[in-house]
């Protein structure tokens, strides 16, 4: 079994940041306010450390310190911690800054909001608490074109983004309804590259394998989107958290696999598959090689 480990894998340059920062404040006083990155594996070990993780303000002590998510949060949520006196650890994703810049200075101008991502996702509410006027979220073109003429937009324009993990297809779908649909559309190219690369890159080689395995959260976009867009091209695709939840079914016969994962998604638990994938393939005396990409 010929075993492709893609060009990009392991953490991105915002999850680093926020991961490093978590370990950090271990044993600090510092409580992460929601889970820093999604992944099950980090939280847990960052949990079994000693960091705290609360999804309330209230339940954190005087004078402690609030370790603030990748994914960020909303102004007022800011604001909340800062007029507590709580100390301030912001490791917000910096591409996820620059859409909370971008919003709160086009709803400044007047301008709604409309954002592309999925509702209630911990980026996506942040983002809509940086715009005082009305914000709007679609997930893909079908969404939009539900929901975009029942609601009324502000004579100043759209201010048109997208949840920096977002399928790049999907967004630039929705951007070419709303600049027909809107006289004045500002749009945004919010993708992140990080989130871009690792799309292209899995709908191109997720084609040329039997099988893919994509590794990381269930709760993380970025991971949920490449899992979307191998199995446009794969139906022999999983996804999976670690690698007891490997279906080891789903292997037999194949000649070639493509193990892929999130910008959330440690190294470790890329190494932990791999290593599963050669027990099974010793155990069926099946050749195993590993190429990187």
């Amino acid at each position: 079994m010929k075993c492709y480990i893609p060009k990009y894998s392991g953490f991105c340059f915002g999850v680093a940041l926020a991961v490093e920062a978590a370990y950090e404040q271990i044993n600090h006083s510092t409580f992460m306010f929601g889970e820093v990155v999604h992944n099950p594996a980090v939280i847990a070990d960052l949990v079994s450390k000693g960091l705290g993780l609360v999804n309330s303000l209230d339940v954190i002590p005087e004078k402690a310190n609030v370790l603030i998510r990748a994914h960020g949060v909303s102004e007022k949520t800011v604001r909340e911690i800062q007029n507590r006196g709580l100390g301030i650890i912001d490791k917000t994703c910096p591409r996820v800054k620059i859409v909370h810049d971008i919003v709160a200075e086009a709803s400044a101008r007047g301008l709604d909001v409309i954002i592309v991502g999925t509702e209630n996702h911990p980026e996506v509410l942040g983002i809509a608490g940086w715009a005082e006027t009305q914000t709007v979220v679609v997930r893909d073109l079908a969404d939009a074109e539900r929901t975009i003429p029942d609601k009324s937009f502000s004579k100043e324009g759209v201010c048109l983004v997208a949840q920096t993990t977002h399928n790049k297809v999907k967004y630039e779908e929705v951007y070419r309804y709303c600049s027909a649909f809107f006289p004045h559309l500002e749009y945004y190219d919010t993708i992140c590259d990080a989130t871009a690369v690792r799309q292209e890159e899995i709908g191109r080689l997720a084609k040329m394998v039997d099988c893919v395995i994509v590794i990381g959260g269930k709760a993380s976009s970025n991971v949920n989107r490449l899992f979307e867009i191998a199995s446009e091209s794969n139906n022999n695709t999983q996804h999976i958290e670690s690698f007891t939840d490997l279906d080891l079914t789903k292997l037999m016969n194949v000649n070639t696999c493509l193990i892929a994962s999130g910008t959330s998604t440690p190294e470790n638990s890329i190494f932990q598959v791999i290593d599963r994938l050669k027990l099974f393939c010793l155990e069926n005396e099946i050749a195993f090689e590993l190429i990187k990409e």
